[in-house]
């Protein structure tokens, strides 16, 4: 198999974790605004989320994507540590799938949801529904996105053609 990524609406997604994710951002937009505030983003509030989180630095001129935190699920799940590394440079057969995502949402200035699919190591299937939500600093450029992945609920609930 390929890997595959589709693009969904919030009505598609299953994972209650990247639904809590996009209702929290919604919720933080301020009045009038299009975009978060970083500043806006408690990660208190996101406690239970964490381990699923990335947080992006992206990069103008050209258009890159640096990992500055990486939840402890994501790093377990996909066996490395890439914080400090950009997206395009980790190394993962599935990396210019996920740029154009977060790409997507850059340039589009909107969340992007999806599920993706995935050849694993060992034979299997890797499965994940996903969530990217633009930041703001000055209320105009996209400094950061914030993303989940959520690996952690039963495939059949995602895809079940494929189990």
């Amino acid at each position: 198999m390929v890997s595959q990524l589709s693009i969904r609406t919030i009505d598609q997604i299953k994972s209650p974790r990247v639904r809590r994710l996009y209702d929290y951002w919604h919720a933080k937009r301020r009045q009038g605004e299009l975009f978060v505030f970083r500043d806006d983003i408690d990660p208190i509030e996101l406690r239970d989320l964490l381990p699923l989180v990335s947080i992006v630095d992206v990069e103008h001129e050209p258009l890159r994507f640096r990992y500055r935190l990486v939840g402890t699920r994501v790093v377990e799940y996909n066996h490395q540590e890439f914080t400090g590394l950009y997206l395009g440079e980790v190394g993962w057969q599935d990396e210019a799938m996920l740029l154009g995502a977060y790409t997507q949402s850059v340039v589009e200035r909107r969340p992007n949801l999806g599920f993706y699919a995935w050849d694993l190591r060992s034979g299997g299937i890797g499965r994940c529904e996903f969530a990217i939500f633009p930041l703001t600093q000055d209320g105009e450029t996209i400094h950061q996105v914030i993303s989940i992945e959520d690996y952690e609920f039963p495939s059949a609930d995602v895809d079940p053609a494929r189990v």
